[in-house]
């Protein structure tokens, strides 16, 4: 696995891998290439279970917690100057116009700080931020 980070997931995109939905061959193949190093944010993976955790239940949750634990490194990232980058993209300073709620925020900014790809499936928040390419996107469709 690479020292760095070169992907970052966002929730969707790592409920998408635990479920096998469509888009998870994206994810699949950037994790079998041992070159890359995917990371999510506690906060995205917070997410994560709490999704699980609601829909199917503790076990469930705890299953999916063990799946990406197991491909994915869960990171904390704090500090001010993080803390203030992941506001600027709640309020839509880091992509003008657009908006990004909390868990986006977290995983917008986290692709930011490493200039890496954000994996997400999330479409509807993320094709503004393509567009203005202020951070660049792996779309798991």
């Amino acid at each position: 696995m690479a020292a760095l980070p070169t992907h970052i997931a966002d929730a969707c995109a790592a409920i998408a891998l635990v479920k096998g939905e469509p888009g998870h061959e994206i994810i699949t193949g950037i994790l079998a290439d041992d070159r890359n190093a995917v990371v999510i944010h506690r906060v995205n993976f917070c997410e994560v279970y709490y999704d699980f955790l609601r829909s199917d239940g503790a076990e469930v949750a705890e299953e999916a917690h063990r799946k990406i634990q197991a491909v994915m490194t869960i990171v904390d990232v704090e500090g001010d100057n993080f803390l203030k980058r992941v506001a600027r993209w709640k309020v839509g300073h880091a992509c003008p116009g657009h908006a990004l709620g909390i868990g986006d925020a977290f995983a917008a900014a986290l692709a930011e700080e490493h200039a890496c790809p954000l994996i997400t499936k999330d479409h509807g928040h993320f094709e503004p931020v393509e567009a203005a390419q202020v951070i660049q996107i792996t779309w798991c469709p």
